[in-house]
């Protein structure tokens, strides 16, 4: 916990936690005011589905594009931006909405959706930069760093950035507990528009605290970064951040190449292919499973609230682990953290204990943000910075798009496969992909670059042995 605390001593970084904790709520908040503003005034459920597929629509949609804006923008400024657009926007809802939901509510879904597609990679792009001055000051001119550091300033900018993420996302997933909580009690005893006006509070809060964290770190990186560059940079076909400007590429063009970055990086790919297998193929369809199955066992569905609180639980925990991650073996370690994922999958099968259920869902939740949070940080390693943006969101797109269709692809099966089946095989896929990306040297290290050569031994300089006079004299004439 040291180094979280040290982290939250960096005054700028703090006020950027701040911003991330209320806007989050801001987030949490709107799903709540639209539940319960439906029930009130008898809405179906249709137009409530409806509603939320418009918010996640658009930040589907626009998320690749997003990407290859915050490359060319401020991404302080796009935060700032975005949280200011959902201030206005829940304001006026809280005029002049009158709790049903049309199309207001519809155009206000979108609004939060295409703004969550900016502020989600701009964090990430925010994070390093202000913590990049302190982790420069604390490193020698010789590239050493003083002895309470103890490793020299890549290695240790690395592992501040990567605990600085896991933080952020511990962060994020304690408001994601708390929010929805905090929410409704409000809505329930105040009002619909009471509850938007708190929102419009805390994006309005988010917009300040965010604005004064970047401040003083709002400027373009510099190219003289710490962090050496990979050959997955050093071989791109790509221009170098301190090249000669080239004629703007389309956004369009701009946003593909986020992905095409991701596929070029052989350790990117395998976990992106990855992540879509298990969404698509093991998370989804047994998000779908789940409730059925308890349910089927005999379980309340205070149980399947329990579990999926102890999986959130899990998160919180798993971000502070993964953020400690670093190291050669550190895709090693986070891909053997994401097989506890599939102990998860498996557990509901294997036991009907409420107690070893709860331990199962809790150590698949530390495991998948653990595995996400060092992801995340080799990702920023691996990838030219000037192309963050597009990869960050592509990233969250490859996870993102694929876990709707899981879920249609779940409901399908249940046509056709009983709960208990499914889960098996989501479980066994879950496992089995794992452990086959670990094969590959690449994701073990969560690095595409060489591994140094050892150094040779030492070999003490020859002893010069004096030739007799004599013959020194004979080799002069």
């Amino acid at each position: 916990m040291r180094v979280y605390l040290q982290l939250l001593g960096n005054r700028r970084f703090a006020g950027l936690c701040l911003a991330q904790a209320v806007s989050l709520l801001g987030d949490a908040f709107f799903p709540i005011i639209v539940v319960v503003a439906a029930e009130r005034s008898g809405t179906t459920a249709e137009t409530i589905g409806a509603v939320f597929a418009a918010r996640f629509l658009a930040l589907g949609g626009v998320v690749l594009f997003s990407g290859a804006l915050l490359d060319r923008v401020n991404p302080v400024a796009a935060a700032v931006t975005a949280d200011a657009t959902r201030f206005l926007a829940l304001i006026v809802l809280a005029l002049f909405w009158d709790g049903r939901l049309d199309a207001v509510v519809l155009v206000v879904a979108v609004l939060i959706g295409l703004c969550e597609a900016v502020s989600e990679p701009a964090l990430l792009l925010i994070t390093p930069r202000v913590l990049r001055k302190d982790t420069r000051a604390a490193t020698r001119p010789d590239g050493g760093t003083d002895a309470a550091h103890g490793s020299g300033g890549p290695d240790r900018e690395e592992a501040a950035v990567t605990a600085a993420y896991g933080l952020l996302e511990g962060m994020r997933n304690t408001s994601g507990i708390v929010g929805p909580t905090l929410a409704a009690t409000l809505v329930a005893v105040l009002s619909s528009s009471a509850g938007a006006v708190a929102a419009a509070v805390a994006f309005g809060l988010s917009a300040v605290a965010t604005r004064w964290a970047g401040a003083r770190y709002a400027a373009r990186p510099a190219p003289e970064s710490p962090v050496r560059d990979s050959p997955a940079k050093t071989g791109s076909t790509e221009p170098h951040a301190d090249a000669p400007d080239e004629p703007e590429e389309s956004l369009l063009r701009s946003a593909l190449g986020g992905l095409a970055v991701l596929w070029r990086v052989r350790w990117l790919r395998h976990v992106q292919i990855l992540a879509v297998v298990h969404v698509l193929f093991a998370v989804g369809p047994w998000m779908v499973a789940l409730p059925v199955f308890l349910l089927g066992a005999g379980h309340s569905a205070t149980v399947y609230g329990l579990v999926l609180g102890a999986f959130a639980v899990g998160t919180v925990v798993g971000a502070l682990v993964g953020g400690r991650v670093t190291g050669r073996s550190r895709g090693l370690y986070s891909l053997a953290l994401l097989g506890l994922f599939g102990v998860t999958v498996l557990a509901p099968v294997a036991t009907g204990s409420v107690l070893l259920l709860t331990a199962a869902f809790v150590a698949g939740g530390i495991g998948q943000q653990a595995f996400d949070v060092v992801k995340m940080a080799g990702l920023r390693r691996e990838v030219p910075e000037r192309l963050h943006g597009r990869a960050f969101s592509a990233d969250f797109f490859f996870s993102f798009a694929s876990l709707p269709l899981g879920q249609l692809f779940g409901a399908v099966l249940l046509r056709f496969a009983d709960p208990r089946t499914i889960m098996l095989g989501a479980g066994v896929l879950v496992l089995v992909t794992t452990a086959a990306a670990m094969l590959s040297p690449d994701a073990r290290r969560f690095s595409s670059a060489a591994l140094p050569a050892p150094a040779p031994p030492h070999t003490p300089p020859a002893q010069v042995v004096p030739l007799p006079e004599g013959a020194r004299d004979a080799g002069t004439r």
